[in-house]
C-alpha cells in the first residue's frame, strides 16, 4: 500500500507545478491606472500599437498629460480625454466612474474572451461586458471611434440605475462614437 503512494507522488507534484505555472502565466500582465480605468495589457508592443492606433487627430492639442512623455502616460491621457469627451457628448456624468480595460494584441483574443464570458462566437474587434464593467480592445483596432463607442457603453451602463434596453444602449454608444470628434 505504501509503495503505491510513493509512485503517485511525482504525478501529484507535476500536477501542482502545472497549476502554479498556469497561474503565473495568467499574472504576466501590466496595469496602468487612469482617472477612470485600470488598463491591463500583456505586452509593451501591444500598448505601443494601441497608442498608435488611437490617433487623436486635431483633438490631440486638447489632451492634458499629467506626467511625462512615456507611452503609458500618453495612453492614460488619451483614455481620460475620451472618457470625459464621451460623458460630455452624452451629457451623462456618472459619479465616481470606474471600469477596467483589457488590451489584447488582436481581435482573436478579444473573441476568445467573449466566448469565455458569453459562450457565443462573434467577430467583434472590441466589446464591453456590463457585468464585469470591463472593455476588451484589440490593439490593432483601437481607432478613436471604436474606443469611444465602447466607452459610450460604459458611461450609459454606469449612469442609469436600471440599464436601458440593448437597442437604446447601442444607439447611445453609436452617438458617442459619431460625435467624439466634435
Amino acid at each position: 500500500m505504501h509503495h503505491n503512494m510513493i509512485r503517485f507522488k511525482p504525478i501529484y507534484i507535476l500536477f501542482f507545478l502545472g497549476i502554479i505555472f498556469s497561474f503565473s502565466l495568467d499574472c504576466a500582465a501590466y496595469e496602468l491606472e487612469s482617472r477612470y480605468a485600470v488598463i491591463t495589457y500583456f505586452d509593451h508592443d501591444d500598448l505601443r500599437e494601441f497608442n498608435n492606433e488611437l490617433y487623436m487627430g486635431r483633438l490631440k492639442s486638447q489632451i492634458r498629460k499629467a506626467r511625462g512623455d512615456t507611452i503609458e502616460d500618453e495612453v492614460i491621457a488619451k483614455i481620460n480625454f475620451v472618457v470625459e469627451k464621451v460623458m460630455a457628448v452624452l451629457d451623462m456624468f456618472p459619479p465616481q466612474l470606474r471600469f477596467s480595460i483589457v488590451i489584447h494584441p488582436s481581435e482573436k483574443e478579444v473573441q476568445k474572451d467573449f466566448r469565455r464570458i458569453y459562450h457565443i462566437d462573434v467577430e467583434y474587434i472590441a466589446f464591453y461586458s456590463p457585468h464585469k464593467n470591463r472593455i476588451f480592445y484589440s490593439a490593432d483596432n483601437a481607432y478613436l471611434r471604436v474606443v469611444a463607442h465602447e466607452i459610450g457603453h460604459v458611461v450609459v451602463e454606469n449612469y442609469f440605475t436600471i440599464s436601458p434596453p440593448q437597442r437604446i444602449h447601442e444607439v447611445m454608444a453609436q452617438f458617442a462614437e459619431k460625435h467624439v470628434t466634435d
